[in-house]
């Protein structure tokens, strides 16, 4: 008896159970491919990031340098120039007439404009919500920047950075604010910043030597402006020495000791 052909297919199509976990395991083979493909993506791009990081690194290294020579460079002719009119100024050279008594006041004041628009153009970029108030206390009383009468100002700041937790509007409002009362006093005032008790709150006093007294909406705003950065303000009749407004330290800043 001859056998006749047959077709032979092995293994056998799965049924029921094993086929249902062979199409969950096929199902899972493609997901691991897509995350393969995931992770490989994710790896280039974490080499290229570090590419980039590298890159931005030596152009940061590189931008300090110039800023510190270009610091350097301007601050030095600009420094000779304020000593000699200083000195001037003392009557270390002799006696001065009027006028060139006018034109050294003058120059003074331009060298003082110079310098604030030094400081301000290569200071560092400080963190989001940290500013530095000397900046802006010099750019703040610069007369030809406000538009306004001439009062003679003079300032003392100290040699480290007066940080300040707050929004930069708001310490801006602040400075503007004592600016505009200083210039529609009419008289002469005196500004300065300095560290008070442990070194936890800044006090900034300014002195008006006579002139109006400042009118209450003034008072208002800067009390307003003052509590909006956590500070307080203290009226000349409390101080016998001026207005005193009170701002706080930001801590994360570094300090450097007091008799540095």
């Amino acid at each position: 008896m001859r056998r006749r052909p047959a077709l032979v297919v092995w293994p056998e199509r799965p049924t029921g159970r094993d086929a249902r976990v062979l199409a969950r395991m096929s199902a899972f083979g493609a997901v691991l491919l897509a995350a393969h493909a995931r992770e490989s993506d994710a790896a280039a791009r974490h080499v290229q990031l570090l590419k980039t990081q590298r890159r931005l690194e030596r152009r940061v290294v590189n931008q300090e340098h110039r800023r510190s020579r270009a610091s350097h460079d301007l601050r030095t002719p600009l420094m000779v120039i304020k000593g000699y009119v200083d000195m001037m100024l003392k009557g270390t050279a002799g006696g001065l007439t009027a006028p060139i008594q006018r034109y050294l006041e003058r120059l003074r004041r331009s060298a003082d404009d110079q310098s604030a628009i030094i400081e301000r153009r290569l200071a560092k970029v400080q963190d989001e919500g940290v500013e530095d108030l000397r900046p802006m206390l010099r750019m703040a009383f610069i007369p030809a920047a406000r538009g306004q009468r001439v009062v003679d100002t003079t300032m003392t700041l100290p040699d480290r950075p007066v940080a300040i937790p707050g929004p930069r509007d708001d310490v801006e409002l602040l400075v503007r604010a004592l600016a505009r009362a200083v210039a529609a006093s009419g008289a002469p005032a005196a500004v300065r910043v300095e560290a008070a008790g442990d070194a936890s709150v800044w006090q900034l006093r300014v002195n008006i030597r006579g002139g109006k007294p400042l009118p209450e909406k003034t008072v208002t705003l800067l009390r307003h402006l003052t509590r909006r950065l956590r500070g307080g303000l203290s009226l000349p009749e409390e101080t016998g020495n001026g207005w005193v407004v009170h701002l706080p330290v930001d801590d994360t800043v570094p300090v450097a000791p007091r008799d540095a």
